[in-house]
């Protein structure tokens, strides 16, 4: 049977891992999120994806253009390596600022937005369920929370 005080620093303990995992957990799931939302957009002129942006604290509502934009009339459809470029960039920027959040436990929320006003068709249906699966893949590997 469990004294008083073995229960005390197991309860610290537990405490400790709970603290400590959780800036862990939202780095991950925000990080898988974002790579599934990025590739998971699809592609006329790189601006969907390039507007897969992060916000630490605070939604980015600024619409950017291209990092690698396409030719006027240009109909990508994800092909070429200019998409990939644009792809790459905007996944690139977004784990920096995933990155960067402070030491210490996570005080402060992650966004991923993009505020591109364009129709349903370039995010096909499912996509953000996609990512938020993947989002849950990160949570149960890490079973921090479980026994």
């Amino acid at each position: 049977m469990a004294t008083l005080a073995q229960f005390s620093r197991n309860i610290r303990k537990r405490g400790s891992q709970v603290e400590n995992s959780s800036k862990r957990i939202v780095q991950e799931v925000s990080k898988r999120s974002l790579r599934a939302l990025v590739n998971g957009t699809k592609v006329d002129k790189g601006v969907a994806r390039s507007n897969w942006r992060v916000g630490i604290g605070a939604p980015t509502r600024a619409v950017i253009s291209a990092y690698v934009p396409y030719p006027k009339g240009s109909q990508a459809n994800g092909q070429g390596a200019g998409e990939r470029a644009n792809a790459g960039a905007a996944i690139s920027a977004g784990l920096a600022r995933i990155n960067s959040l402070p030491r210490g436990p996570l005080t402060t929320s992650v966004y991923i937005s993009n505020a591109v006003p364009y129709p349903k068709t370039a995010f096909p249906a499912g996509m953000i369920s996609a990512a938020l699966q993947e989002g849950r893949l990160v949570i149960r590997a890490f079973r921090v929370f479980e026994r």
